[in-house]
This record gives C-alpha cells, structure tokens and sequence, in this order.
C-alpha cells in the first residue's frame, strides 16, 4: 500500500504499533494511546450497522475505526489535538476505513454542523481531576473536579444526537460519574452501566444512554 506523505513522516514519529480487536494502529509521543478506557468503550459499543457514529476526542482513531469496521456508514473522528486527527486518518487508510471516516480538529461540537444528527456519539473524555498541560496532558486532564470537560459535552451532546440514538460516554470514580447519571435523568435520558473495569485506585465505567422520543 503507497501512503501519503505525511502518514509515512506521522507514523516514521511512532513509538509503538499495536494490533487490537482486529485493528492495526500506530501510536504517537503527542497522542493519547489506546488505554484501558479506550478498550471498555469499544467492547461497549454495540454497532448494528447503517450507523452515523462521532467519535469524539478521537485519539489514535481506534474507536471510529472499530466502528466503521462493524458496519458504520459515516464516521466522524474529531479532537482538538491536531496530531491525532492525522494520525487517526493514516490509521484508518492502513485499515482500509478511509472511506467511511473523516477526520476533523477541533474543540467539542465547534465544528459540527447543528443539523448534522448521530445515531452513536462515542466519547472518553478527559477525566482525571489534574490540570497538566500540553497537548498529551490534556487528553486525561479534567481540572480540579476532572468534570470541566465531561460538564461542558453534557451541556450540548442531546443536539447532535438523533431521537433514537445512543451515547457511549467513558466516566470515571474519580470524577464523579453518578453526578452524570443525575444529570443524564435530568435531561430526560435513560441510562445503564455498558461496562466497567474497576482499579485499586478507581472505577471506569462506559455509559450507554439514550432517550424516548
């Protein structure tokens, strides 16, 4: 396979390459790496097929890969780290997901068309209660609280999400995750537990919601 340019220069920069759930992805020194997080959201996600999936703070791409690999129509990788949206595009061309998904840089919803809906809206936010900086730093970083970013995406996550569609959200003990149950059940969501993976220092849990409509 003849890659472009700058997938040869990106992946030239890697430091590991790993093969999960059938996925071949490269990492980078400047990106979030596949984690233990990253693996409970994807054995969460139920794809039926046909799907219009954003995977949201995308990473290495894995998420939106695996999705796109199951049977997603469209899939959406979006983060505001400019090196991961590169690097999730070379890893989709090298898993031949290219032509389902598009990757996009930018902050949350900042580039996504209001009218644009998802039937799958997947997302591991930053969670850990710390204010490190640096593009790698503030893929775990969710401030004091570890809420900032998990608060802010609550606020407006129901606008691009079909009536009938799902959120598979990636939470933490250590930010709270029954305060976004409580806030899920104030916006009219229902809610169960797809997952977790529990820790002598903490709890991970994957949160499938959605709503009647």
């Amino acid at each position: 396979m003849k890659l472009p340019k700058y997938c040869t220069r990106i992946f030239k920069e890697s430091k590991l390459k790993l093969n999960v759930y059938g996925i071949m992805v490269y990492t980078h020194p400047n990106v979030y790496p596949p984690s233990d997080d990253t693996y409970l959201l994807i054995e969460s996600l139920a794809i039926n097929g046909g799907e219009r999936v954003l995977d949201l703070g995308c990473g290495t791409g894995i998420v939106g890969i695996y999705a796109a690999k199951r049977g997603a129509r469209e899939v959406i990788q979006l983060d505001i780290n400019p090196y991961a949206t590169l690097l999730a595009k070379c890893n989709s061309i090298i898993n031949n997901a290219d032509s389902k998904t598009l990757s996009i840089v930018g902050n949350m919803f900042d580039p996504i068309v209001k009218k644009k809906l998802f039937d799958i809206i997947a997302f591991n936010p930053p969670y850990l209660p710390v204010k490190d900086e640096g593009l790698i730093g503030k893929s775990w970083s969710g401030g004091e609280s570890g809420r900032e970013i998990i608060d802010e995406f609550l606020k407006a996550f129901d606008i691009f999400l079909n009536c009938d569609g799902k959120l598979f959200l990636i939470n933490s003990s250590l930010s709270n995750y029954d305060l976004t149950l409580k806030i899920l059940g104030k916006k009219g969501f229902f809610w169960e537990i797809a997952g977790r993976r529990k820790f002598f220092f903490e709890e991970i849990v994957c949160i499938e919601a959605w709503r009647k409509c």
